[in-house]
């Protein structure tokens, strides 16, 4: 018996790509999803893009904030409508390939897991490789490996709300390492999470921000780890310096 896929895409100025992510769930070969978008007061034309994809398509649904607040609360409202069993994440600029959501169902199956992710490209604005791929190693993973650093890409995580009820994204975070906590929080509740090592998503890098990014998060990062997780500040140092080590190694060191 298929189980509903609740997949939560927050948006924000995606004009450019949220067609093409769309459009990437809607080749998915398991059916049985529904698509909720959350807009967090576009400028651009989005909206309308969503507007117009819920008319033509019974399982996406357009819910459009009045106020600007963020990626983490826009998924946490995506969440609360949720009906799924499975709760899965795609962002307004990425994409899955068309057996993301059926391979990923199965694994959890016969693994019965609660929680998995998957290996995934890294490709710029035009879809292009410029990164190796983001290779799903491990095949089970828990609280101690992912505290190591983080394993797990967003756009390929899935959680099994029956099994863990709904969890949610700490907005105290500012959207700056809430996908990280939210992972290290489902871990703490299970004895593990499960990888597939094979590729079936594309997680697209805009233009200068393997940079930026990686700089704007190293102090949110020491203080989710010093604060949330409760890490003595030499822990929290020792483990933000192998994220650090880690990142380092993924973007600068493979490139192709």
């Amino acid at each position: 018996m298929s189980e509903l896929v609740s997949i939560i895409m927050p948006v924000y100025n995606a004009e450019k790509f949220i067609e093409a992510s769309i459009e990437s769930v809607l080749k998915q070969t398991y059916g049985f999803w529904e698509l909720i978008m959350v807009d967090d007061l576009s400028k651009d034309s989005s909206r309308s893009i969503m507007l117009s994809y819920q008319k033509k398509e019974p399982r996406i649904k357009a819910f459009l904030k009045e106020k600007n607040s963020g990626s983490a609360d826009s998924r946490n409202r995506g969440i609360e409508i949720a009906k799924g069993r499975y709760v899965a994440f795609l962002d307004s600029d990425d994409l899955w390939d068309p057996h993301f959501l059926e391979e990923q169902v199965r694994l959890m199956r016969e693994e019965k897991a609660a929680f998995s992710f998957c290996s995934y490209r890294i490709v710029d604005e035009e879809g292009k490789e410029v990164l190796k791929p983001y290779m799903a190693k491990r095949k089970k993973i828990t609280y101690w490996h992912n505290l190591l650093y983080n394993r797990v890409g967003l756009l390929t995580a899935m959680y099994d709300a029956e099994a863990l009820g709904k969890m949610y994204f700490d907005t105290g975070l500012k959207s700056l390492r809430d996908d990280y906590a939210l992972w290290l929080d489902i871990l703490k509740k299970i004895p593990y999470g499960v990888g597939n090592p094979e590729i079936l998503a594309s997680y697209r890098v805009r233009k200068g921000a393997l940079t930026s990014n990686k700089k704007n998060v190293i102090l949110p990062h020491f203080r989710m780890l010093k604060n949330r997780e409760n890490l003595g500040w030499l822990a929290a140092a020792f483990y933000t310096g192998i994220w650090g080590f880690v990142a380092v190694k993924k973007y600068y060191f493979n490139k192709i």
